[in-house]
């Protein structure tokens, strides 16, 4: 992706309203506008270093009180942070509701898409979402009462969603569907693009054309599948292009962004060896199974212990044991040298500081998972192909032991403040973008597929299951139910993103070879 002609812009919406409440002025006695300074104070803190780097005397001086007001008012670090994650969910919502409103429902809809998008690149409020990641993670104390927030404030932006896609029903120009599928259709590739691009430590991400017309094709794609013959009438008589609804509305990347350069990247440890396992088989029943029995054959006491090699990977699997077991915050070394059958002296002397041994446990768990799920399917109906590809993924990460081995990830972001890119990004980006690649050139070659393969195309698929899935179970803490089984959600996924891309020639086999009988089969 481009770079070099996207102008920065702010997009103050969450941020704005933390700096006005840190400028109100309290009253002498009045400890509840100043316990809301400290809830403000504790979100521009996250902000700017991270919550595990927030420091309790920088969040009483952001918030002009002593710190013995703040542990006064906040004797409790647990119940702070709750009560600052609710007070952030409140702010997004206000942030929510300065959407634009327009008559025409078709306008409507691409302006709550381009306001949505900017919310979610706002530094600000990157920031906040990975502090939510990691407060409603598994092994977090205050996990049960961080969803039952997170959840309430989804519902709430999901409805302003519900009430625009409504809107478009009662004026007949879409068609009546799963208001959950039409949603997630739309929200699911601009938080392919935003949240969840940034929360995999991957940066930010950059448009090649900028965001207002990657907002316009992602708008366009929801009305390729669900608009009416009267919108396509619309459109042509009244000049509903959603090209034209982009102009004027320069919606572009933050300046942090701009410096990214494209690089290679450094590979993911030991993920040749995972690859060749999985490739190899027998699979076991399950990714756990398969993460469980490649650790501890790495952790095996047969290995060969002498060799510094085969020891710095014994120590990187025994730091991902030891998160997967205990989770991020109560890993110590003394455990992780006890797991690798080495010295303290000897990790310390092989891994001088922390950051570095995490950054390659988190290596580490991307393998696992990247060796997983990007197995090859032979299936020669090209539905079911994709279906497979995406059901692979919900049951990988749906699986709730599944976020033990990645919350690491979490741990880390949760430490770098504004900096949201990890030293995996640009492998990894390579990575997914190759396995799709090759999966979406085979349909080329088959004439099923058209269209230029890019990051679209693949969050076109990817995006509206992820947001639905595995996005909704890290993201809020809860388990998502999908309308019917998560098998009829991924093949409704594949058959949207075959009515976005499929040729004639697809279209024309999938009749005569009855492929949407093997939903039923």
């Amino acid at each position: 992706m481009k770079a070099g002609s996207h102008r920065a812009e702010a997009h103050p919406y969450f941020e704005k309203q933390i700096r006005d409440q840190l400028a109100v002025r309290v009253r002498r006695h009045d400890d509840g506008t100043r316990s809301y300074l400290i809830l403000a104070a504790v979100l521009q803190e996250w902000a700017e270093v991270g919550l595990l780097s927030a420091q309790m005397t920088t969040i009483a001086a952001r918030a002009g009180v002593s710190t013995a007001t703040l542990y006064r008012l906040f004797p409790n670090r647990d119940d702070m942070h709750l009560e600052t994650l609710a007070l952030g969910q409140q702010m997004l919502v206000e942030a929510m509701k300065k959407c634009p409103s327009n008559p025409n429902p078709v306008r409507a809809l691409f302006d709550l898409a381009h306001h949505y998008c900017g919310i979610l690149q706002e530094p600000y409020f990157k920031q906040f979402s990975l502090s939510q990641t990691f407060l409603v993670r598994m092994d977090s104390p205050v996990r049960e009462q961080a969803s039952v927030i997170a959840v309430a404030s989804d519902h709430a932006i999901k409805q302003f969603w519900r009430d625009r896609v409504e809107e478009l029903v009662k004026h007949g120009f879409v068609r009546e569907a799963s208001l959950t599928h039409m949603i997630f259709r739309l929200i699911g590739p601009i938080e392919a693009r935003t949240l969840h691009w940034y929360q995999s430590g991957r940066g930010t991400y950059l448009p090649e054309q900028g965001w207002a017309n990657e907002i316009s094709a992602i708008v366009e794609a929801f009305f390729d599948i669900y608009g009416t013959e009267k919108y396509q009438l619309a459109r042509k008589t009244m000049g509903w292009g959603l090209a034209n609804f982009g102009s004027g509305q320069p919606l572009t990347c933050p300046a942090s962004a701009l410096a990214e350069v494209a690089e290679p990247g450094k590979r993911l440890l030991h993920l040749e060896a995972l690859e060749h396992a999985v490739a190899t088989g027998p699979l076991p029943a399950d990714f756990i199974d398969f993460v469980e029995a490649q650790l501890n054959a790495l952790l095996s006491h047969k290995s060969h212990r002498l060799d510094t090699g085969n020891r710095y990977l014994r120590i990187v699997a025994a730091t991902l044991f030891e998160n997967y077991r205990v989770g991020f915050e109560q890993i110590s070394m003394s455990g992780v040298a006890k797991r690798a059958g080495v010295s303290t002296k000897t990790l310390y002397r092989t891994f001088p500081d922390n950051l570095n041994l995490y950054q390659e446990a988190h290596s580490l768990g991307l393998a696992f998972f990247s060796a997983w799920v990007s197995r090859d399917i032979e299936q020669a109906n090209p539905l079911r192909r994709l279906c497979d590809y995406v059901k692979i993924a919900v049951d990988t990460y749906l699986d709730p032991r599944s976020l033990q081995v990645s919350s690491i990830q979490f741990g880390l972001l949760a430490d770098r403040g504004r900096e949201t890119r990890l030293q995996t990004s640009h492998f990894i980006k390579g990575y997914i973008f190759d396995f799709w690649t090759r999966r979406f050139s085979r349909l080329k070659e088959e004439n099923y597929l058209e269209g230029e393969i890019d990051w679209a195309m693949i969050h076109a698929l990817y995006g509206p299951i992820q947001s639905m899935s595995w996005g909704h179970k890290s993201n809020l803490g809860a388990t998502p139910k999908p309308e019917g089984s998560w098998a009829e959600a991924c093949w409704r996924v594949a058959t949207d993103f075959f009515a976005i891309y499929g040729t004639p020639q697809f279209h024309a086999m999938r009749e005569k070879m009855d492929w949407d009988g093997d939903q039923k089969r």
